[in-house]
């Protein structure tokens, strides 16, 4: 591959046995802003950051928007779950297939080809709410063809990452990708939340805007992936190999079940918007400053771990930052005052922050090379089951009440992570 900043060739060696073994590299330790400090430098990952920052408050501003629409269309929750589930049950049915063209195809042309059909996507939605003539069931397929896209999108950006910045620089560069993302959710539901009070289709058309930028952001990235699967095989033995690949690693097994976590993360978004409405009272402005919060949480999150570097136990790491995250939640559940919900909502995010750079980084980094596609894949279909969640907790909401649901999603995550940390001594001694 041709990247700007190639490893050397002792280097990738080193990469190589870390992948096999799953120990991590080791060598001179950077301060964290020195490491992050020397991937900025680098010009293809700074519009890297860019087209990710806009895809990241695209979809911020996506799910706030569309579940008040949904709202106003149907007074309910069910249907807010249904509709904003819809992306994620496509990305669960083919990221497989998506892991495995990230190994077989070029990944800078993966993420043109998919953003500019997402931002189609946005302003087809914004013209039908301006015509006046959206309806709750346009925006089923509107959600599974974006979901489709970004089932081939994942995969080949988070590889595409280390393919700029190498093996060694890319926790810190994820760290500092996710600080930058972070910094675009908090300011994008604000001023979306404000669009959504002027009018609904206002907020969709900012949404077209946004993923359009990351279009063109990724126009202007250089570097280029070499495809890794070069033999004439069937697609499937792709995917079964990626499959088999990931249940025989005893690290990137669990984490990979720990995603699964994901599932009840998605049940808390469903109480976001209901108790800005209901609960709450604090209306569309309210509702996009609460996003804004938890998006302000997660950006701390992970500047934190840009200031501190490499956290030498990733083991007490994750499971503090999921113990604070969960508890959070379990804590939002029982609020009625806007302060202190706006407080938990904080803590929720950056627990968020700092989990969505510590596990896919330290599945990446324990992956081989010609399988970090497939095995990105694995990692999307099962992370992004919190879409589902959206289903699962508009019916929990209409059968035993939001603060019953936010409880369901606090006590259903944890209990996935003691259950991974129980069952697996190499997740508890990671390094």
């Amino acid at each position: 591959m041709a990247t700007e900043a190639e490893p050397s060739a002792e280097g990738s060696t080193d990469a190589a046995n870390d992948a096999r073994t799953g120990r991590p590299v080791t060598g001179p330790r950077k301060s964290g802003l020195a490491a992050a400090g020397e991937v900025l430098g680098i010009r293809d990952f700074q519009f890297l950051l860019i087209g990710n920052a806009m895809m990241f408050a695209g979809f911020q501003v996506r799910n706030m928007a569309q579940a008040w629409l949904v709202l106003e269309l149907t007074d309910s929750s069910l249907w807010v779950g249904i509709v904003n589930a819809m992306p994620g049950v496509a990305i669960m049915a083919i990221s497989l297939l998506g892991g495995a063209a990230a190994d077989r195809w070029e990944r800078w042309k993966i993420q043109m080809v998919t953003k500019l059909a997402i931002a189609s996507m946005a302003f087809l939605t914004a013209f039908l709410v301006t015509a006046d003539v959206i309806s709750a069931w346009h925006l089923i397929p509107i959600g599974l063809m974006t979901g489709t896209m970004f089932a081939f999108h994942n995969p080949a950006s988070q590889a595409f990452a280390m393919d700029i910045v190498g093996r060694e620089r890319f926790m810190s560069a994820i760290s500092v990708n996710t600080t930058i993302s972070q910094t675009a959710i908090v300011a994008g539901p604000m001023l979306g939340g404000y669009l959504l009070a002027t009018g609904l289709d206002a907020a969709f058309y900012l949404l077209g805007v946004l993923y359009g930028a990351g279009f063109v952001a990724t126009v202007a990235i250089r570097s280029r992936s070499t495809p890794l699967v070069r033999e004439k095989r069937s697609v499937a033995r792709d995917i079964s190999d990626g499959i088999r690949y990931s249940a025989a690693n005893p690290v990137i097994k669990w984490l990979l079940f720990m995603s699964l976590g994901g599932l009840f993360t998605g049940i808390f978004q469903v109480v976001t918007p209901l108790y800005a409405r209901n609960i709450l009272d604090v209306g569309e402005i309210g509702y996009g400053t609460m996003v804004t919060v938890q998006g302000a949480g997660a950006l701390t999150g992970s500047f934190i771990l840009v200031l501190t570097g490499e956290v030498r136990r990733k083991s007490v790491l994750i499971f503090g930052t999921m113990l604070m995250m969960n508890g959070a939640m379990a804590a939002f559940a029982f609020s009625d005052n806007y302060a202190v919900s706006l407080s938990m909502l904080f803590f929720i995010g950056a627990g968020f922050g700092i989990w969505f750079v510590t596990v896919p980084t330290l599945i990446q980094t324990r992956t081989e090379e010609n399988m970090r596609g497939r095995v990105m894949g694995i990692f999307f279909m099962i992370a992004l089951i919190f879409q589902l969640g959206w289903i699962l907790g508009g019916a929990l909401d209409g059968a035993i009440g939001t603060r019953g649901t936010a409880l369901v999603a606090a006590g259903g995550s944890m209990t996935v992570v003691v259950l991974a940390f129980i069952a697996s001594r190499d997740l508890r001694k990671l390094t």
